[in-house]
């Protein structure tokens, strides 16, 4: 049996995943995003990483993703 453990994957983890952004792409939006309390997809698009309606695409397929109990 094993002990792996299914978490939630946060939408910053999925597009680092997905490799449309990187993990210091990441980091730099999760700063702003901390600093100022922006949502994380507008500080995305603001930084010029994804375009608004990428960012906005993405967000659909995180908000459809199913967790699958075993």
């Amino acid at each position: 049996m094993s002990d792996r453990i299914l978490r939630p994957i946060r939408f910053g983890e999925f597009l680092v995943e997905k490799h449309v952004l990187n993990d210091g792409q990441l980091l730099d939006a999760l700063a702003e995003h901390w600093a100022t309390g922006r949502r994380l997809g507008e500080t995305i698009s603001a930084r010029g990483y994804l375009e608004r309606e990428e960012v906005e695409r993405y967000a659909r397929e995180y908000e459809s993703l199913h967790v699958v109990y075993v």
